[in-house]
C-alpha cells in the first residue's frame, strides 16, 4: 500500500481563518497534514520573514481534528521554520490558503500566500498556493474539496521533474463550481493595481489620521492565456512559477558593459 504523503498547511489569512481549516478537512482525506500558520492575518506581507527578533509558537491541542503550530511570524516563517525546526523531516508537499481573495498578476509578489509556496519552492519541495476571489468565498468548500486532485494531477505529470523549483499559483474564480467554464494552465498577467490612498480618521496615531489602499487592476491583458484575464472570464486558473527574476531579454545588450573600465573610471 502506498504510503500518504506529509503536506505543510499554511496560509496568510491566519491560523484561526476559515479557509484553512476547511482545506485540512479535504487534505486529511488524501495526506498526512500539519499545520503551522501565523497567530494573525499577515495579508500582504509579500517574502518577509523574521529576522532580527525571535520567533515564537504554541502547539494547539485537538479541536474538531483541526490542530498544528501557531506562529507568531509570516507565512513565509511558518514554513521556514517548520522544515528547519518544528519537523523532524521535510515534508513532500507545501500547500498555502484558501486564501480569501485572488492572488493573479503582480498581485502574486505581494501575497503572504504566494509567498509560502515560494519558500517550500526554495527548499525544492512541490508548493502550491491556493485563492479565491473574495466574491466566491462563500463556495470556498467546493472549491477545497477539488484541490487534492489537482494536487495530485500536478503531481503525476509526466517530465515536470525537469524543472525543479517550480511552484503553482491556482486561482479560483468569482462563481459557484457549478459556473466554472474551464482549467486553464496561465502565463503570470502583468496586470497591476493603480494604487491611491484615502485619508481616513485614524484613533492609533497622534495626527487623528491615517491613509489605506485602494485601486483598480489595471492593463489587463486581452488573452486568457494569462491568469488576471482568464480569472475574470470565470476560468480556474494554474500558474508555474519560479524565481529566477533574471531580465534574460537584456543581457546581450548589456555585454558591451563588460568592456568598461569602471574601476580606472577610464569610460569610453
Amino acid at each position: 500500500m502506498n504510503k500518504k504523503l506529509t503536506v505543510l498547511l499554511t496560509n496568510d489569512d491566519g491560523f484561526h481563518a476559515d479557509g484553512i481549516k476547511i482545506l485540512y478537512t479535504e487534505l486529511i482525506k488524501k495526506f498526512n497534514v500539519i499545520v503551522a500558520a501565523p497567530e494573525h492575518e499577515k495579508s500582504g506581507v509579500g517574502h518577509a520573514f523574521t529576522f532580527n527578533n525571535p520567533l515564537h509558537y504554541q502547539k494547539t491541542q485537538e479541536i474538531n481534528s483541526y490542530q498544528g503550530y501557531i506562529v507568531s511570524g509570516t507565512p513565509a516563517d511558518c514554513v521556514k521554520f517548520a522544515i528547519g525546526h518544528l519537523l523532524s523531516k521535510k515534508p513532500d508537499i507545501v500547500v498555502s490558503g484558501i486564501n480569501n481573495g485572488e492572488n493573479s498578476g503582480l498581485s502574486a509578489f505581494y501575497s503572504g500566500t504566494v509567498a509560502a509556496a515560494r519558500e517550500g519552492a526554495f527548499w525544492n519541495i512541490p508548493s502550491f498556493a491556493f485563492s479565491v476571489c473574495s466574491e466566491a468565498f462563500s463556495h470556498v468548500k467546493e472549491y477545497a474539496a477539488i484541490v487534492p486532485s489537482i494536487i495530485e494531477t500536478i503531481l503525476k505529470t509526466d517530465n515536470l521533474s525537469l524543472a525543479p523549483r517550480v511552484y503553482y499559483n491556482v486561482n479560483f474564480p468569482a462563481c459557484p463550481l457549478s459556473k466554472v467554464k474551464a482549467t486553464k494552465v496561465t502565463w503570470q498577467s502583468l496586470a497591476f493595481f493603480d494604487d491611491r490612498y484615502k485619508r481616513i480618521e485614524s484613533k492609533t496615531h497622534s495626527s487623528g489620521e491615517g491613509f489605506v489602499v485602494f485601486g483598480e487592476k489595471k492593463d489587463i491583458e486581452n488573452s486568457d492565456a494569462f491568469d488576471s484575464k482568464a480569472l475574470s472570464e470565470n476560468i480556474i486558473t494554474i500558474t508555474p512559477l519560479t524565481f529566477d527574476s533574471t531580465a534574460h531579454q537584456a543581457i546581450p545588450h548589456l555585454l558591451k558593459l563588460e568592456k568598461e573600465d569602471f574601476l580606472r573610471g577610464d569610460l569610453k
